[in-house]
């Protein structure tokens, strides 16, 4: 697993990097440029005409040594400055003259037939350090590389964007086909527009580190995340992996119930007992007969009592309708249960209601509950919009999680979980989970890794399940592509993944 940071983090690394340890400046953007050309010739091995676009600042004079770098290869190379020479900085004056002392020509305009006819072009206009959107020259200089350019690579962050956030600050901002990113991924490189505009992400090691373990970084969830799920013991029986109450569907729905079995099936919990409306039971149980079932047709608080009372986790709310009943049932799982909870989906939704938030923080404070909703879910819980969200995920889904004491999966291309203070993005997964019933696929995962106690911080269980079940989206989408993957599919893909 490694760190996540935001663009101030980032800042203080350089800023200690050249204080505490006097490395100069110039000589980090020197390793800037090395590792660029370096990615370059591995992963751009036909390129041999550049056209290199850079602005104002540091993030210029990245550019201006990556030009020099690629002159000095023998390569048709194109540098481009924009900007009022006079607020130049001092780096990037620099390497301006380090470079005119090679012969190197240095323009100061944009040059729109060398970035049409450029096998790559390099945006080196701005860094992470960017806070408004780019305007007059900048801006036309990332409508025409948006334009023109035949491949584009962008120099630590693509211009244009919030490195926090991802979000697209103005009208235009730069669209890479790769990214070469010094020292740390940059949170906003994950979200909002800036997801889909990095390209590729490469991280280069530039010299600079962590060194103040008391900051609280984000993490990005990797394979390293199995390491800590213990295996299963070789003593172990059905009993002792953990004992699964899913409740779930209603009375004409139960698909996104057999989903969420199966998927906790799949993932190794010894018993799963299937709690649903009583039509349900005959479509399921032929379809998954390892799962045991109890019915209802009206609310009884006895039975679901004894069925909770069984329990070593419980999973609630796919497919599990938003009527009086589906209420009655969420109450008294809120008010009752003895073990860790799941709430998804319609469980969500009712949770929306301000007496079961009530219920939702006071669960919180006896048991474990972890609820996943996606952005939508997310508004009806919070009332902040949907697109206000999208470019405030973390704090969000940090806010709601120390206010009600729970741990939010907050879904969406790059899933956010938190538990208030630690915080983890996961990006395992690609477009081919957006398809029916892979929420399902996924609440099911985390209630079973959550239920077979696979470590002792619950917020690794979910990071680990959810990682395992956007990697077997992905693995779907390379066998059925990204707009045949089922939610089937994606289970199914569980057993490829040697992991558990």
């Amino acid at each position: 697993m490694t760190e996540l940071l935001s663009a101030k983090q980032m800042q203080d690394c350089d800023k200690r990097t050249i204080e505490k340890h006097e490395i100069p400046s110039l000589v980090l953007m020197e390793r800037a440029a090395l590792k660029v050309v370096e990615t370059i010739e591995k992963e751009c091995e036909n390129a041999n005409s550049f056209s290199v676009v850079c602005g104002p600042g540091n993030n210029g004079g990245d550019g201006v040594a990556i030009a020099r770098l690629l002159r000095l290869k023998g390569k048709t190379v194109d540098c481009m400055v924009l900007g009022d020479s006079e607020k130049f900085s001092e780096q990037l004056k620099q390497e301006i003259k380090i470079a005119e002392s090679y012969g190197m020509t240095i323009h100061n305009k944009l040059i729109e037939e060398s970035i049409e006819q450029a096998d790559l072009t390099i945006d080196a206009m701005f860094g992470i350090g960017l806070s408004r959107g780019l305007s007059g020259e900048y801006d036309y200089a990332a409508a025409i590389i948006n334009q023109c350019a035949n491949s584009v690579l962008a120099v630590d962050i693509p211009s244009g964007y919030d490195s926090d956030s991802g979000k697209l600050l103005g009208e235009n901002g730069v669209k890479a086909d790769i990214t070469v990113t010094f020292a740390y991924m940059k949170k906003g490189m994950l979200l909002g527009d800036c997801k889909a505009a990095a390209g590729r992400i490469v991280v280069a090691d530039v010299g600079i580190y962590l060194e103040n373990v008391t900051d609280q970084y984000a993490t990005l969830i990797d394979d390293d995340i199995f390491k800590f799920v213990k295996p299963r013991a070789v003593d172990a029986n059905k009993g002792s992996c953990g004992k699964l109450l899913v409740i779930a569907g209603s009375e004409s729905i139960y698909g996104a119930c057999y989903l969420s079995a199966k998927s906790a099936l799949a993932t190794g919990t010894g018993l799963v007992k299937i709690y649903t409306h009583k039509n349900n039971i005959a479509s399921i149980q032929q379809n998954l007969p390892e799962a045991m079932y109890a019915g209802y047709d009206q609310y009884d608080e006895k039975s679901l009592a004894e069925e909770m009372e069984w329990a070593s986790t419980i999973l609630i709310g796919p497919g599990f309708g938003t009527s009086d009943l589906s209420k009655s049932i969420l109450k008294q799982v809120l008010s009752d249960a003895k073990v860790p909870l799941v709430i998804d989906a319609d469980g969500i939704n009712l949770l929306a209601e301000d007496d079961m938030k009530e219920l939702l923080k006071a669960a919180s404070v006896r048991v474990p509950v972890v609820i996943t909703p996606h952005l939508k879910e997310m508004e009806r819980l919070t009332g902040i919009k949907v697109a206000d969200i999208n470019y405030n995920m973390e704090q969000v889904a940090k806010d709601f999680a120390v206010e009600y004491g729970c741990i939010i999966v907050l879904k969406n291309f790059t899933t956010i979980i938190t538990n208030g203070i630690r915080v983890a993005f996961v990006n395992s997964g690609n477009e081919g989970l957006a398809t029916p019933g892979s929420g399902d696929v996924l609440a099911g995962a985390i209630a079973s890794l959550i239920s077979q106690k696979v470590n002792p911080l619950i917020d690794v269980e979910v990071c680990a399940a959810a990682y395992l079940h956007g990697k077997a989206g992905t693995a779907a989408s390379e066998q059925y592509g990204v707009r045949g993957v089922l939610a089937s599919h994606i289970i199914d893909e569980f057993r490829e993944i040697k992991k558990l």
